[in-house]
C-alpha cells in the first residue's frame, strides 16, 4: 500500500553513477531511506540537487517496507519551500550542521508526530528570521525534550551542571561542567523560546563554549553520536 507522508531530508549519498539514496525523517514512519533511480541524470539531476538539500521539507508517496529496506518513491515534491535558507550562506551552514546532528541522533523507525512537528515548525520559523546567532543553540537544547534528556531545572540555583545525570549540582565530580560563565549562559537559554531567543545576550566565545558543552551532552546521552564535521565551520561563521 502506498503511503503519502511529509518528510525531512537528512542526507543523500551516491548509490551508482545514476542513482541516489536519500535518508529522511518522515511523519508517518520515522527514519526511511529512498532509492532515487536516475536521480543524477539530465534534467532530473539538476532538479534533485535542489530537492534533496539538507532539511528540505518534502511530500513523498511510496510503499514503505517493514524490513528497513529501501523504498522507491512514486512521487516527491517540496511541501514547504524555504524562502531564504537556500540563498543565505549563514543559514546554509546552520542547516548543514543541524542535519548532521539529526542524522546521528534520530534512529527510530516509527512515527513521532510531536518530534516531527517540532523539527519542521522550528525550521520554518528559522527560514523567516534575520537574527540567527542563537537559533542552533536553542534548537539543540529543545530537541533534548523530544529525545528524553532535557536538563532537570529544579536545582537551577546550583553552580555546576552534571552532564551524566542532566541536573544542576553544588558538588564537583566526573562529568561535571564547572565553568561558571558557560553554565550561566546555559541557564539563560533554559525556559526561553524561539521568539525570545535573540534576547539572550551571549558573546561569540560563550556561544562556542556552550555549543561544545551541548555536543558533549549529546555524546553522553546518545550512544554512537558523532561530532558533526561541520561544527568548525559554524564556529567560524559565528566567531
Amino acid at each position: 500500500m502506498f503511503v503519502t507522508t511529509e518528510a525531512l531530508v537528512l542526507s543523500k549519498t551516491n548509490y551508482s553513477e545514476t542513482s541516489l539514496i536519500v535518508r529522511c525523517y518522515t511523519q508517518t514512519d520515522g527514519i526511511k531511506s529512498y532509492m532515487i533511480k536516475g536521480g543524477k541524470q539530465g534534467r532530473n539531476g539538476k532538479k534533485n540537487i535542489a530537492l534533496f538539500q539538507p532539511l528540505h521539507q518534502l511530500e513523498i508517496t511510496a510503499q514503505h517496507k517493514c524490513n528497513s529496506g529501501l523504498s522507491i518513491p512514486k512521487s516527491i515534491k517540496l511541501s514547504k519551500p524555504y524562502q531564504t535558507i537556500p540563498y543565505a550562506m549563514d543559514k546554509i551552514a546552520v542547516v548543514l550542521f543541524l542535519s548532521e546532528v539529526l542524522s546521528s541522533a534520530l534512529r527510530e523507525e516509527e512515527a513521532n508526530t510531536s518530534l516531527f512537528h517540532y523539527l519542521t515548525n522550528s525550521l520554518s520559523w528559522f527560514d523567516m528570521q534575520d537574527n540567527l546567532a542563537n537559533f542552533h543553540i536553542l534548537f539543540l537544547l529543545s530537541l533534548t525534550k523530544h529525545l528524553g534528556f532535557y536538563p532537570d531545572v529544579r536545582d537551577k540555583e546550583h553552580p555546576y551542571f552534571d552532564m551524566e545525570n542532566g541536573c544542576f549540582t553544588s558538588r564537583k565530580s566526573s562529568h561535571i561542567q564547572d565553568d561558571i560563565t558557560t553554565i550561566s549562559v546555559f541557564k539563560a537559554f533554559l525556559g526561553t523560546n524561539f521568539d525570545n531567543v535573540s534576547e539572550v545576550l551571549v558573546s561569540s566565545k560563550e556561544r562556542k563554549q556552550l555549543l561544545e558543552l551541548l555536543m558533549q551532552y549529546y555524546q553522553i546521552h546518545l550512544q554512537g553520536f558523532s561530532r558533526p564535521k561541520s561544527l568548525n565551520i559554524l564556529h567560524e561563521i559565528y566567531s
